[in-house]
């Protein structure tokens, strides 16, 4: 090879290598640029989701104490409405029980007249009935004496004891018979009696078991009391995300290759021949050296 062309290869090898590694050192610039952008942008990403869920996180426990103290102020109203209704109904309880005894006692008043006036109406009749009694008693003995007077007005003898014994045994026929009747009347009334006190029990047993029982007081309603407060745990703080290193190109391997290159087309060079030099005389001179 003409040692011109060799040198002009060789020069060229070390350019392009240099060229080369210029080239591998931007692309690896480049690279490194484009892998802290990415990296920057993870970590952006990390800070802007650690701040929402931070914020995310403050903004669930106020909504949970709003909530919390909506829900006890709402069971507070409830609590003093079943209160009132409580005291109110309360009151309406003692106010009938009240009501019910007076119109107890009341009725068992009513039962009581009722009855002396049922046992007064019996005394009457069974009084009527002893005067009626007395009275037809008093007419048999004015019967009786007349019977006796009659007789011993008539002739003496067996006849007038007869008529005599005949009017005495009619007069004690009547008076059993009113003795009978007397007696089945005051039996019968002392019967009517009884009923009518049965019947006056009766009716106060009725009264009593309509009787309302004496309302007691009602337990108390358990006061509203806030939940405990649940225990908040903070949200996990996100790391970002690594990159991964950027592949780098080798900024040495042109410049070896090149240097390479060039060594390899001087040592092609045949430096005792002749032919690899030429005589030339700068400024007059002859120079033999290496022909370019």
């Amino acid at each position: 090879m003409p040692a011109t062309w060799a040198a002009v290869g060789a020069i060229s090898s070390i350019v392009g290598g240099i060229f080369g590694a210029t080239q591998a050192s931007n692309q690896n610039s480049n690279a490194e640029q484009y892998r802290a952008e990415q990296q920057r942008l993870l970590e952006e990403q990390a800070r802007i989701q650690n701040q929402y869920n931070k914020r995310k996180f403050e903004v669930d426990k106020e909504n949970y104490r709003k909530q919390a103290d909506y829900n006890f102020d709402t069971a507070i109203k409830k609590w003093q409405y079943d209160m009132t209704l409580r005291t109110l109904q309360e009151k309406v309880d003692a106010q009938k029980f009240l009501m019910n005894v007076e119109n107890s006692q009341k009725q068992l008043t009513f039962n009581r007249v009722g009855e002396n006036q049922a046992k007064s109406r019996e005394q009457l009749a069974l009084n009527d009935a002893l005067a009626e009694d007395s009275f037809e008693r008093q007419d048999l003995l004015v019967a009786q004496l007349q019977a006796q007077g009659k007789a011993r007005l008539g002739q003496a003898g067996g006849s007038m004891t007869k008529r005599m014994q005949s009017a005495e045994a009619q007069i004690g026929r009547d008076l059993a018979v009113l003795d009978a009747s007397i007696t089945g009347e005051i039996n019968a009334s002392n019967l009517r009696m009884f009923d009518i006190t049965l019947g006056r029990y009766s009716a106060d047993a009725r009264v009593d078991a309509a009787r309302m029982l004496m309302p007691e007081r009602m337990p108390d309603i358990p006061a509203p009391t806030r939940p405990p407060e649940p225990t908040w745990l903070e949200p996990m703080q996100i790391l970002p995300g690594m990159v991964a290193p950027a592949a780098q190109q080798s900024v040495f391997a042109p410049l070896i290759s090149g240097f390479g290159s060039a060594a390899s087309s001087m040592a092609s060079i045949n430096w005792s021949s002749p032919n690899q030099s030429q005589k030339f005389a700068p400024n007059g001179k002859e120079y033999y050296g290496p022909a370019f």
